[in-house]
């Protein structure tokens, strides 16, 4: 694994954009858990919070490189 520093998305292991690859790399967990976080705050009752926060940092993180 190269560690790298910051956030980054991993487009190639992500479903949608990589985000929760990339972020799953990065904190040393399962992109599954991060997916889940993110679902069950979308369904406590803040879907649209939830997808704004996901789109922001789709566009705001960059790819990784390898």
């Amino acid at each position: 694994m190269i560690y790298r520093y910051g956030l980054y998305r991993d487009p190639a292991r992500g479903w949608i954009a990589g985000v929760a690859a990339g972020l799953g790399e990065r904190f040393g967990v399962s992109a599954g858990v991060i997916r889940i976080v993110i679902v069950v705050m979308a369904l406590a009752g803040t879907p649209i919070l939830a997808g704004i926060i996901y789109a922001v940092l789709a566009v705001l993180m960059r790819p990784s490189r390898c």
